[in-house]
Formats: structure tokens, sequence, C-alpha cells
């Protein structure tokens, strides 16, 4: 059920994980703004209401443009929903309007829809079409954050073919059936071939580089998305203990909060700073390590 209503821009949530793009372009920000200076008509902003807040789950670039350009209140396409159903409704957001959306905005939604309850039970096709990008895209992103363990392995999924919905599990999809275990006497002749085959311990040398080259790689890319995880669950602890001390007048609270947070870091600090040390002396300057006073 939805509805049209002009909603003060003041009571419009940001803050709930429904802006799936990579970063909003300030550029798009100032056309609106002028644009609508103008008198430019634009369609109205998607929000859903969960019965005490409005989540903005469509048109970030218009209320930011809104807002510069001073107005207060700003036409709203109303919809009875959760904050969950608000960010699912999201991620399919932009993908045949708005602002064209780049390589990372694409996959900045499918990763966050892989990352919502929603994804778990559906198929990668469904979430391919429900955002709008390559079904492989999906595939892709979702054996990467199975691997990095930040989601489970799905052991059934929801499937729509012809017209029928039903339950498939997916704990088999993959696996081919199990080869025969090869005879001892075959095994031996096998090692005993490769030992004499110098271009075979080439290849098995080859391949075991390779094999460990691909796990770092791995490890390299889950490190660096939960590097930026942490950086966005930085900015929203700040938002947080900023309305902590600011809106709701608990100072003493937010200042303790804050306090423990930077005796953490600096102890995870201290600890990387002295393995790195013990490493190469010569890091202490390559990091910009601050050497301690006693």
């Amino acid at each position: 059920m939805k509805h049209a209503e002009t909603l003060p821009i003041a009571s419009i949530r940001l803050d709930g994980g429904t802006q799936p793009r990579a970063a909003l372009d300030p550029d798009t920000i100032n056309d609106y703004a002028k644009a609508i200076s103008s008198s430019a008509k634009f369609p109205p902003v998607t929000v859903f209401y969960d019965g005490a807040r409005y989540w903005l789950a469509d048109g970030f670039h218009r209320v930011k443009a809104a807002g510069a350009a001073g107005l207060d209140l700003i036409e709203c396409e109303i919809r009875q929903g959760t904050l969950e159903e608000a960010q699912w409704y999201s991620f399919s957001a932009n993908k045949s309007n708005g602002l064209r959306r780049t390589t990372q905005d694409k996959q900045r939604a499918v990763k966050a829809a892989l990352l919502h309850p929603n994804g778990s039970a559906v198929s990668d096709s469904q979430i391919a079409r429900h955002v709008g990008v390559d079904q492989k895209t999906v595939t892709n992103w979702r054996q990467q954050l199975e691997a990095s363990e930040e989601i489970p392995k799905m052991a059934a999924r929801t499937v729509n073919r012809n017209g029928k919905t039903y339950t498939q599990n997916t704990s088999k999809i993959g696996k081919s059936r199990r080869k025969r275990k090869p005879t001892a006497s075959a095994t031996s002749s096998t090692d005993a071939a490769t030992r004499d085959d110098p271009n075979s311990r080439k290849e098995t040398a080859s391949a075991s580089t390779t094999s460990g080259r691909t796990t770092r790689s791995q490890r390299i890319d889950r490190l660096a998305r939960l590097i930026l995880s942490f950086i966005e669950a930085t900015k929203h602890l700040a938002h947080l203990v900023g309305w902590l001390g600011e809106t709701a007048g608990e100072f003493e609270e937010a200042e303790r909060l804050l306090s423990n947070i930077r005796d953490a870091i600096a102890a995870v600090n201290a600890e990387i700073e002295q393995k790195a040390i013990a490493a190469d002396p010569l890091n202490a300057f390559r990091l910009g390590i601050q050497e301690k006073k006693q």
C-alpha cells in the first residue's frame, strides 16, 4: 500500500543502510538543486513508514538537492513497511532511472542484497533480476562472501520456474559423482611417472605456487572488505555518538564510550606496531611509528 504526501526533509531518515550507491555525486546534486530553484518538477522520492520513522529508499540525490535549494519539504511516495523492506527495495532503485550506476554501485548493491536476510533464501538469478545485474556477478559475490564466512552457505533456496514457486536443496549443486579411488598400484605408477618426468614436477610445483598466490589474494581481498566495513561502521558510530551527546544530552555517556573506543584502538595500534618493529626496525620509519617515551 502506498500514497503520496509532502514530508519535512528533516523527518526522513537517511541512515538505514538504504543507499546502495558507492557514493553520491556532488555534480548531480548541484544540477538538481539548480533545476529545483528554477521550479523544475522531480518525481516523488520513495520512503517506507514503519509506524514511527520514514526511511528513504529511493531519491538520495533529490533529497540532498532539495535541501541544498533551501526547501524544507519534499514530495514523497510513502509505502508501509519495515526498515528491512526499505533496504530490499533500495537495491532495485536506479537500475532503470536516475543517475546511471557505476560498476561500484552495482557491486555494492549486489553485496548488500546478499548480506540482507532476504538474500539468503532466494536464488542468484532472482537477486540478479531484482538488482538489475548479470547473474554471474551475483554468483561470484556469493562465493566470495561464503568463502570469507560473511554469509553462510545456502542449504536451500526459493526458486520460481514456469510460474511455480518451490524450495530447492542446494547442498549438492555443483558436486559431481564420487570418483572411484585409485588402487595402490595405480597410485604408485603415477608417483613414479611424476618423479621420472621433470616436466611433471615443474607443473606440480607451478600448480602449488599458483594455489598459494590465489589463497593470499583471497585473504587480501577479504581483509580489504573488512577494512571498508570497519570504516563504514566507524562513520555510523560517530553519527550515533554525536546524536547521544548533542541531541539526547547524555554528554558523559558519549565521552565515556569514545574514551573506551580510543583506548581499545590504541591497544590494537600498540600490538601491531610491536609486530612491525620486531619484523624490521626500519618499519618504524616506513609506517610513521612514533617512539614511545618512558
